[in-house]
């Protein structure tokens, strides 16, 4: 009994240091946009990853192509699961000029990640990051993370932690 109370304990712990719950989280960039670090890593940025549906993507298909916002996540981190009601409406007020949105579900499961997204409805590409994705964008151990991509294929902003529609909104603005 005390190592299934152990063994519990280590597995709540362990997901609330690898998910960030706080809405008082500070940008990683501020207001005034992207370090040079940051922004030569968009910059040289790449991905090789499967799609929910087990097709293999790469950034170069996306990079330079739309506005992106590429949002580390997983269906287990409630953090996350909440600012998706805000990503979704940012979603369906921008995709008409062009936004493109890539959910990069991290330490999920594909079948878990494609129903979560059948069933909240979400119409932007959803894929399974692995260790490559992650370590590109130096997304680090706290989740969720959304790094904002103009049409140059340049990083605007980052943000770490769940954030509201103003303030997906804020960015949104700067790469459309």
């Amino acid at each position: 009994m005390k190592r299934l109370l152990l063994l519990s304990l280590c597995v709540l712990i362990a997901m609330i240091i690898g998910c960030s719950s706080s809405d008082n989280d500070q940008t990683r960039t501020g207001d005034s946009g992207p370090s040079a670090q940051q922004a030569a890593t968009a910059a040289g940025a790449t991905f090789a990853v499967y799609d929910i549906d087990g097709k293999v993507r790469r950034f170069e298909e996306f990079k330079g192509q739309h506005p992106l916002i590429i949002n580390f996540w997983g269906t287990w981190c409630p953090p996350c699961r909440r600012e998706i009601p805000d990503l979704k409406r940012i979603y369906d007020e921008y995709k008409g000029q062009g936004l493109e949105i890539l959910g990069m579900a991290v330490n999920d499961n594909p079948g878990n990640v494609k129903k979560f997204a059948e069933q909240m409805e979400l119409g932007w590409v959803m894929l399974i990051a692995n260790g490559q994705a992650v370590q590109s964008f130096r997304v680090g151990t706290g989740i969720p993370v959304s790094i904002f991509i103009d049409r140059t294929g340049k990083e605007v902003g980052r943000i770490t932690g769940a954030r509201d529609y103003e303030t997906f909104k804020k960015y949104v603005e700067q790469i459309i």
